[in-house]
């Protein structure tokens, strides 16, 4: 009988702890096996956002199809991710994977619907930007200058206060990390350090090594100004007609704040 493992992934720890989400998509999957006639070996869970692309249990679920020559089966194609170029990573990996909600999708069909979802991503994010500008322009304090926050913030205790403040930085560090500009970066340091990036790791790729001196910086740049041309959302508050030194100043702090992310999201 064919073993098959699962992959299940909700947004947010609230629709983790009560199910809600993944019941249904547990659910599909559950179908699906039996109606191959096969049977469930492992369930892989998540409970992250799609744009998170180190998610333990997405990883894990890989590793566990590769080593036991097991097919992945996930309810819908947003579970994976809305993402073109990590939808077609995973894809890449060999293992055998199977969308519940579009059973018949060849590698082609693929592209398309990983394409579209990208595309509501993107929408939604748009539309979440546009609405809380218009609540800013109305008055409306926004994140962590919200007055409510603030006064149950002030009755927390020393503790509890620590703990958020360490939790709202490491959400921080890793929206950064994920951020189209960072992991386009990645790329760029990929292609002109390709001996310190050997690693699969980032967090111990030879950064000492990653710099701007000599022709490193000009390199790094027009790879930058051509991801740029191709999508001018990636790097957009980047002007690559500025003063080099400015641009010096620039580059050398993304290198470091890259460093810094790499070795705090790897560790």
């Amino acid at each position: 009988m064919k073993q098959f493992a699962t992959y299940l992934r909700v947004s947010t720890q609230r629709q983790g702890a009560s199910g809600l989400g993944l019941e249904s998509q547990r659910a599909m999957c559950n179908d699906f096996i039996k109606h191959n006639k096969g049977v469930l070996a492992q369930e892989f869970v998540d409970v992250e956002s799609g744009t998170h692309r180190n998610r333990k249990g997405l990883l894990d679920a890989i590793a566990y199809c590769k080593k036991n020559d097991c097919a992945l089966v996930i309810a819908k194609l947003d579970r994976l991710a809305r993402d073109v170029e990590f939808c077609f990573k995973v894809i890449n990996t060999g293992i055998e994977i199977h969308f519940v909600d579009m059973p018949q999708i060849n590698t082609l069909l693929l592209g398309v619907f990983a394409a579209v979802a990208q595309y509501e991503r993107e929408l939604t994010s748009d539309r979440t930007k546009k609405a809380l500008a218009v609540k800013k322009t109305q008055g409306a304090k926004l994140g962590a200058s919200n007055e409510k926050y603030k006064e149950r913030f002030a009755m927390k205790s020393k503790e509890q206060k620590k703990i958020e403040t360490q939790k709202r930085a490491n959400t921080k560090r890793m929206n950064n990390w994920n951020s189209r500009d960072t992991q386009t970066f990645v790329k760029v340091i990929q292609r002109v350090f390709p001996d310190a990036c050997c690693s699969q790791s980032s967090r111990d790729w030879q950064w000492g090594e990653i710099n701007t001196r000599g022709n490193n910086k000009t390199l790094m740049l027009q790879l930058m100004k051509d991801y740029h041309d191709i999508d001018h959302d990636i790097f957009a508050s980047w002007n690559f007609d500025d003063d080099k030194i400015k641009l010096q100043v620039k580059l050398a702090g993304l290198i470091r704040e890259t460093r810094n992310n790499a070795k705090y999201i790897n560790a």
